[in-house]
């Protein structure tokens, strides 16, 4: 009598890993495109938020707000963005507002033990600022099939419009 164990089971082991081979492999390369497109967008939102943080009012004076946000990433993110390929969605730099304020000095001409508030002198005070807005947006082509299907060949990761109030002059106290 023959025995049948294991006889003819000699190549199908290969023959399972060569179907399921091609299986495995794109569930593996379906993420690399969704961490590229991920990690684009956090180091330009980092960038963005560098090159907004160190604009000041000589720049917007001057009118040299892109330069300057361009010889940031220049200077800072090359090794993870290519510069040539960043672009400036939104810039916007608002006209000067002035903004009015009180403050609190200690006037030691009227201590008063038994009323602490009243110790206090109302001083005003203002400021003036403008306000700048920027969102930049970074040009990727996808690695895998998936990403082509999901995403096209080439697609545009953009930040959130960031947002921050740029003092010109003021605070007299």
């Amino acid at each position: 009598m023959a025995d049948f164990k294991g006889k003819d089971e000699n190549g199908q082991s290969i023959l399972e890993f060569a179907l399921i081979l091609p299986i495995i492999v794109l569930l593996f390369t379906a993420p690399v495109d969704f961490f590229i497109c991920m990690n684009t967008k956090m180091t330009l939102s980092s960038a963005a938020s560098e090159c907004i943080s160190r604009l000041d009012y000589s720049d917007i004076s001057s009118g040299t707000v892109s330069g300057k946000v361009t010889q940031i990433i220049t200077q800072n993110f090359t090794e993870r963005l290519d510069p040539s390929k960043v672009n400036i969605e939104e810039l916007n730099a608002g006209s000067s507002q002035k903004n009015d304020y009180s403050y609190y000095v200690y006037s030691s001409d009227r201590a008063n033990p038994a009323d602490f508030g009243s110790q206090f002198e109302v001083r005003p005070g203002s400021y003036e600022y403008s306000e700048v807005q920027l969102q930049l947006s970074y040009e990727r082509s996808a690695v895998t099939f998936w990403g082509t299907f999901f995403l096209g060949n080439t697609y545009k990761v953009k930040t959130p419009v960031y947002s921050r109030d740029i003092y010109i002059n003021g605070y007299t106290p």
